[in-house]
């Protein structure tokens, strides 16, 4: 038997069997990715929106008296309490919009706390981005409160959100250090940027449902490609010790409409989002190289397009068709973040920026 595999003998098959392996090996790949494909395309079929809300509605406009404002709400003016409100993210590379969320949160915002990591979700090694560009925020520094956290790389067979849970769990340590009973806690992204009129009425209103989430306007790339306003990660808690929990998924059916902005993949430079599509927690959808080139970002940058090549996640298909093509751009720049219309650095988030540099 062993004289039937010999190369000298039976040299095609030795020759063939490298090619058949990597063949085999291309296949299963290639299935992997085809299930993939299937599942987004037959999402309306299996998947429902497992979020159900009580959309409240939201009445805002400049000039508007904050007494007025509450009455359209149904709720009335707390003449009582003074509690604190404090903004908590965990924070990656995002300098651009941290700054922007900054800005339009400053005047309603009593604390900032910041929490970064050494390393990303997956365990890739990053240098304390925030820590290194202080200076930036230098304006702020009266009302931010930065936190590390030190990092080991991922255990063996765990995924991203074990960091990621890890990064939650240090945050509710470092929100205990600052809140009290009663104050208000927004837990979201850096890019899940809610309107400062909107946490004014919040902080000012009594009779307001918490936890709270907000709806968001979702865009991509930039304020020149809105998506919809499916976002609702975003929200609003009062605190309480030892019952708050700093997390990223539903908690109530109360949601807020049209209460901000969530600008994903909304980056300066050609580099930050191959770094954000490699170290995130859904890194594994990159499936090539070729989706990390720079002709392929710049492209879907200024087309609108997925930027992983992947169908819309929708869970109608009237939704799968309206996504099919990518986000539809949009020319104005009505009502957006006011640090994103006040100065130039920002132009590349507007309608008309699409344009990124490599580094």
């Amino acid at each position: 038997m062993r004289r039937w595999f010999t190369c000298r003998r039976h040299k095609p098959l030795y020759i063939a069997l490298p090619i058949i392996c990597t063949l085999a090996i291309y296949h299963i790949i290639a299935s992997t990715y085809i299930i993939t494909d299937i599942g987004y395309l037959a999402r309306p079929l299996w998947d429902n929106v497992q979020e159900q809300w009580d959309i409240i509605q939201h009445y805002t406009t400049e000039g508007l008296s904050l007494e007025r404002t509450c009455q359209l709400h149904g709720w009335s003016i707390n003449t009582e309490t003074k509690p604190k409100m404090i903004d908590a993210v965990i924070f990656s590379v995002e300098l651009d919009l941290y700054e922007v969320r900054l800005r339009e949160l400053w005047s309603v915002v009593d604390k900032f706390i910041i929490l970064e990591s050494n390393t990303t979700f997956t365990g890739k090694p990053k240098p304390f981005v925030f820590a290194d560009n202080a200076e930036r925020f230098a304006f702020a520094k009266e009302k931010l409160i930065y936190a590390r956290v030190h990092q080991q790389p991922l255990p063996p067979n765990e995924s991203p959100f074990y960091n990621e849970a890890a990064m939650r769990v240090s945050m509710n340590e470092n929100i205990e250090k600052v809140a009290s009973d009663g104050d208000f806690i927004i837990m979201s992204d850096v890019d899940e940027i809610p309107r400062a009129s909107t946490l004014r009425t919040l902080k000012v209103c009594s009779g307001v449902p918490f936890p709270l989430h907000l709806q968001l306007r979702n865009y991509i790339y930039s304020y020149e490609f809105p998506l919809d306003l499916d976002s609702w990660r975003a929200r609003v808690e009062r605190y309480s010790k030892g019952v708050t929990a700093y997390s990223h998924g539903q908690q109530s059916k109360n949601l807020l409409a049209d209460a901000g902005w969530h600008c994903s993949f909304c980056f300066r430079t050609i580099k930050e989002f191959v770094f954000k599509m490699t170290s995130y927690s859904h890194a594994d959808r990159v499936r090539g190289d070729q989706f990390l080139t720079k002709d392929h970002i710049q492209n879907v940058i200024c087309t609108g397009q997925d930027i992983y090549g992947m169908y819309p996640e929708a869970y109608s298909y009237k939704d799968l068709i309206a996504k099919w093509d990518g986000a539809t751009k949009s020319d104005s720049a009505v009502g957006l973040p006011k640090a994103v219309l006040e100065d130039d650095k920002f132009s590349f988030l507007l309608p008309g920026g699409c344009q990124r540099q490599l580094d």
